[in-house]
């Protein structure tokens, strides 16, 4: 029934109800409406949805009699809400879920309609039910849209003039639900997962052809642009460091300084080595001139003299590098002195590094596994760890054509990005992060199963 007529309904009095509705002639029937009046005043009363519900199983039985009541709320189909004289059900019960099979076929009727289980379109299951007869009572929206339905049973058959209360009946429950649900009663349902599912499926689809970057992240740190390595001058122990990490250093700074006992035993015995020389020539040029085979030893001795001068110059020259010079100002990056500390090292072996502070730039280390094609000028963006909300935007510069190791054991390609220098102000030399760096455009179904297919590829060969 509308809204429109249910509130025709309700400005009327009793008498007049009687009058359109066909009277009713019993003393029953008089009482029955009666009580309708005050269960619409108990209507008013109600403060929640969950109590109305429980209303409706429940109180509206003095009105009309029945012996057993469903209430039924459609959303994308019918569902159980409510059964009278019980406080918990099972919507999987075989009855259950009978009934409510049921009451989905008569979803097309929008005003009471008595019901019988004896017919032959009764499910079977339900022929043999206790209470065959009954009334389906919709409950209609001010908009005209079925939103939840009474389905109340007895033993008896009921009779033609017993739907005009139970249409006036549906009508408060329908006015009182409203009044607390508000305009969620007007939104339509979910569409079936029949539609749903197939039209998810076209868009995705459709979605996967279009163009976007691949793109791959990768850890990445602030450097310098302009680094020079502080190598070992000569084979030795480091005794000292001079400085502390990320110190900023001038061109003659000392840095580190050997262990020089060594050296200098080397120069002393290199010293004594020429005396020793330079006495056994002076002896063998005296004794020349009275001695044949003293005048064939001068020349070996001035030989050996020579040998002796080139040693004890190699080990001056040595002793003299005993202090490692920076050679460049800027900022003497490594990691800690101590471990650096009484180190024996290797000709060439690098110790540090002398990094200009004014010009920055990111290296990337890009795992082979994530390796894409990239080209110079390619787009990066950098999310350092101290700044996540501030991404630097720069571009490619350089990118490494081999993989190299590192020391966890992996292998990644060594990438090489610049940004404006207005934007790398600030940095700190050594701050890491992570870059996002930008390859060729594909479509998106290539970007989401690049990896399961390059996967299959290298499992299988297909």
């Amino acid at each position: 029934m509308s809204s429109s007529s249910n509130s025709k309904l309700s400005d009327k009095s009793p008498s007049t109800i009687l009058d359109v509705q066909k009277a009713p002639k019993s003393t029953s029937e008089t009482a029955a409406l009666l009580r309708l009046l005050q269960l619409e005043s108990d209507i008013r009363r109600i403060e929640t949805e969950r109590e109305l519900i429980y209303h409706i199983a429940n109180e509206s039985r003095p009105v009309l009699g029945f012996r057993q009541a469903f209430l039924f709320r459609k959303r994308r189909g019918w569902k159980l809400e409510a059964v009278s004289s019980v406080s918990g059900f099972d919507r999987n019960a075989p009855i259950n879920r009978q009934i409510t099979d049921f009451a989905a076929s008569l979803e097309g009727e929008e005003s009471p309609t008595l019901v019988n289980f004896d017919g032959a379109d009764a499910p079977s299951a339900l022929q043999g039910h206790t209470f065959r007869h009954g009334i389906w009572i919709p409950l209609v929206s001010r908009k005209g849209r079925v939103f939840a339905a009474i389905l109340v049973l007895r033993e008896r058959p009921w009779r033609e003039d017993q739907l005009p209360l139970a249409e006036r009946l549906g009508g408060a429950y329908a006015h009182g639900w409203q009044a607390l649900a508000g305009k969620a009663l007007e939104r339509r349902g979910w569409p079936a997962a029949r539609f749903v599912v197939p039209m998810v499926l076209l868009v995705l689809f459709l979605a996967g052809f279009i163009q976007a970057p691949l793109s791959v992240l990768a850890p990445a740190v602030v450097d310098g642009a302009q680094r020079t390595a502080v190598t070992a001058p000569l084979e030795g122990v480091i005794e000292e460091i001079l400085i502390e990490p990320n110190a900023e250093v001038a061109g003659d700074t000392v840095l580190a300084r050997y262990v020089s006992t060594e050296l200098r035993n080397a120069l002393n015995i290199a010293d004594k080595r020429v005396i020793v020389a330079r006495a056994e020539l002076t002896k063998l040029q005296n004794a020349s001139f009275a001695s044949r085979e003293a005048a064939r030893e001068v020349s070996i001795a001035e030989a050996e003299l020579e040998l002796a001068v080139a040693e004890f110059e190699l080990a001056r020259e040595r002793s003299s590098r005993t202090e490692i010079v920076a050679g460049t100002p800027g900022i003497a990056v490594f990691e800690d002195a101590r471990s650096l500390t009484g180190l024996p090292v290797a000709v060439g072996e690098k110790l540090m590094e002398i990094v200009n502070p004014e010009v920055k730039e990111f290296t990337i280390r890009l795992p082979v596994n994530d390796s894409i094609v990239l080209s110079e000028g390619a787009k990066v963006r950098v999310f350092l760890d101290s700044r996540p909300l501030s991404p630097i935007t720069g571009e490619l510069v350089r990118t490494s054509y081999r993989a190299s190791a590192h020391e966890d054991g992996s292998f990644a390609y060594t990438l090489v990005a610049r940004a404006k220098p207005e934007d790398m102000a600030g940095l700190r030399i050594g701050a890491h992060g992570t870059a996002q760096v930008f390859g060729a455009k594909h479509s998106l179904h290539f970007i989401v199963f690049r990896r399961p297919l390059s996967w299959l590829r290298q499992t299988f060969g297909f």
